[in-house]
């Protein structure tokens, strides 16, 4: 029974310690035999070993979806990572584990295989150890280093870091391509991971701007404060990279290798996400082969152009680049002037004509794209091409022609002039027709303004009164207007209204009585106050339609003396006068045409024929 008791509690106690070590994170060191899973940590965001001092974490970092994660180093004020393991690929199953064996090696276990390991399998290995710099050491028996993330980087160098001949880093991945910072020949530089890789910045070259006469051999290099320092095989300063103007000794600083293919520099001290320097290599933008599209043309430092020669012929698209299996293809002219960052750190393939390099390349399946130098005769010839930049002051620059596949590109570009062919000739036919219709309606509208015009002169020349001897003149409201300055000198005000001096263009001065009251409805205003008529009496009413009846400006339209006579003396009823207007002309005039007794003898409903006129001018003028 007591042996029951003491297993139970060994078991207990067991239990605590496992849920201990599952609850709180470890510092400092881990031992053999450790496992770890993002699900165990999940409550501590992954992390589950800190530095002593707590400013560095070791774990799973994950990303927007919490299903896909990566084992890091982070420096937990900022969450900038300065190491990653698996950067081959993310990790996915909840089953994936950190594993430190008894055997003396470290891993990433992902699914049935290996995502990282330290290969140190059969080391006597002791323990793991997050050091205050940041840096992971795997220690073994004797104080020996079997391991050390310091010596294998990833994309980012920390302060203290020595980055020396061996190593490289590489940015994260970018439409299916990296870049790549290696020390190569005594030389430090930046590449780009094409099949055949592309040199855009040289160490080398950069301190030769300043001092034309180095002739030293890059070893390693170091951050130290606000200073990327360079130095040779025996540990001799060659040349100091200035980043900040922060000298504080104190500050943590990282460089980092980004996906656009600049090394950056941060600073850790700031609060949240540190923001980079101002100062980048390369310095100029234009330099890096992301800055603009392929085969766009960088300036102003983030300015990117098209060629125009591309921009007529692909849309601004690269062509379809060509492949040993293509046979016909052939040469499209981008333009000269131009220069590629690149064309500083190789050899001209040949020095010939512009007429062999194009050879040479057409002949090579490989060549996309050759850049000839007028000057030299350098012919060089490219695999891949990313983007170009305008050539300096003073350079003639290189002239670009990029393998294309005709056949694809001719139909297409047929495809397109068809196109455009077919949209102007419907254009042109649309724009044609609209002018037909506006020509043809302007044409109907002059015409039926003519034949009015036409209509009231020939009524108006009828009676033949302006042509009569001692006539009164016969003047338009508009003419009256402008003699009388549109009515501005009133001399007089009489009975039907006011008096208005006016002056006529031959120098006649007349006077203008201008008919006032009427427009407030008032009709005894026009009357002669002399006269003690009532405008209620039904024999005003008759008189005024009955005159209203004579005044039509449509001759046809007014009534016979004989007709005025009986509606005059009430033998007859007077129908409503017309509006005088087109539509009341064509309304009334239907009305008369059904009035049997008015027109002439012969039955006419029109009051044009002599007898009528005759009558009409017994009435005199009006």
């Amino acid at each position: 029974m007591g042996l029951f008791k003491f297993r139970s509690l060994c078991l207990c106690l067991l239990l605590v310690f496992k849920v201990c070590v599952a609850v709180n994170q470890l510092v400092g060191q881990i031992y053999p035999g450790f496992q770890a899973s993002q699900m165990q940590w999940v409550e501590h965001d992954g992390w589950f070993l800190l530095s002593k001092n707590k400013v560095f974490a070791f774990g799973f970092y994950t990303a927007l979806d919490a299903k896909n994660y990566v084992l890091v180093i982070s420096h937990r004020q900022t969450c900038q990572i300065i190491w990653t393991a698996n950067r081959g690929g993310l990790l996915f199953g909840k089953s994936d584990k950190f594993v430190f064996e008894n055997n003396g090696n470290v891993y990433l276990e992902s699914g049935d295989k290996v995502a990282w390991s330290t290969n140190t399998t059969g080391e006597r290995a002791t323990s793991m150890e997050l050091l205050d710099s940041g840096n992971l050491v795997l220690h073994g028996d004797n104080g020996r280093i079997l391991w050390q993330s310091f010596s294998h980087p990833t994309d980012t160098l920390i302060s203290g870091q020595e980055f020396v001949v061996g190593m490289r880093l590489k940015s994260f991945p970018r439409k299916d391509r990296s870049d790549f910072l290696e020390f190569k020949s005594g030389d430090l530089v930046l590449y780009s991971g094409f099949q055949t890789p592309q040199t855009y910045w040289s160490l080398l070259d950069e301190i030769q701007k300043t001092s034309k006469n180095f002739t030293g051999e890059v070893y390693s290099a170091r951050l130290v404060a606000n200073s990327w320092n360079f130095y040779d095989q025996s540990k001799v300063l060659l040349w100091q990279f200035n980043f900040s103007q922060n000298s504080d000794v104190n500050v943590t600083w990282v460089a980092k290798l980004g996906s656009d293919g600049a090394v950056a520099f941060y600073n850790l001290h700031q609060q949240g996400k540190p923001i980079a320097e101002a100062t980048k290599l390369p310095q100029n933008p234009c330099n890096l082969p992301e800055t603009c599209p392929p085969l766009q043309v960088c300036y102003f430092d983030t300015v990117c152009q098209c060629p125009k020669p591309l921009a007529d012929q692909n849309d601004c698209s690269p062509p379809i680049v060509s492949t040993c299996d293509s046979v016909d293809v052939d040469l499209l002219y981008v333009g000269e002037k131009l220069d590629y960052s690149p064309l500083r750190f190789v050899k001209p393939n040949m020095k010939t004509d512009i007429d062999a390099c194009k050879k040479a390349c057409l002949g090579n399946c490989s060549c996309s794209a050759l850049f000839f130098e007028n000057s030299t005769g350098n012919c060089f010839l490219f695999d891949h091409i990313a983007g170009l930049r305008r050539s300096e002051q003073g350079s003639g620059g290189f002239v670009l022609h990029v393998k294309q596949n005709p056949s694809k590109e001719g139909s297409t570009n047929e495809a397109r002039h068809v196109l455009v062919i077919v949209m102007i000739v419907i254009a042109t036919i649309v724009v044609i027709a609209g002018l037909l219709y506006v020509g043809f309606y302007y044409y109907r509208k002059q015409k039926r303004l003519l034949e009015f015009a036409q209509e009231n002169l020939e009524e108006d020349s009828f009676f033949g009164l302006d042509s009569l001897s001692g006539m009164p003149v016969r003047y338009t409201y508009g003419e009256l207007c402008k003699a009388t300055k549109n009515f501005s000198t009133k001399v007089g005000q009489g009975g039907f209204g006011s008096v208005y001096k006016g002056v006529m263009p031959d120098g006649a001065q007349l006077a203008v009585k201008k008919l006032e009251g009427l427009e407030e409805g008032d009709v005894n205003e026009i009357l002669d106050p002399k006269l003690d008529v009532n405008n209620k009496d039904e024999r005003f009413i008759t008189a005024v339609k009955v005159a209203l009846w004579c005044i039509q400006e449509e001759m046809r339209l007014r009534p016979p003396m004989t007709k005025v006579v009986q509606m005059l003396e009430g033998l007859c009823d007077v129908p409503e006068p017309p509006i005088s207007s087109i539509p009341g002309l064509r309304a009334y005039s239907g009305f008369l045409k059904c009035s049997s007794d008015w027109g002439t003898s012969s039955g006419r409903t029109e009051f044009n024929s002599d007898a009528h006129l005759s009558d009409i001018r017994l009435s005199g003028p009006r």
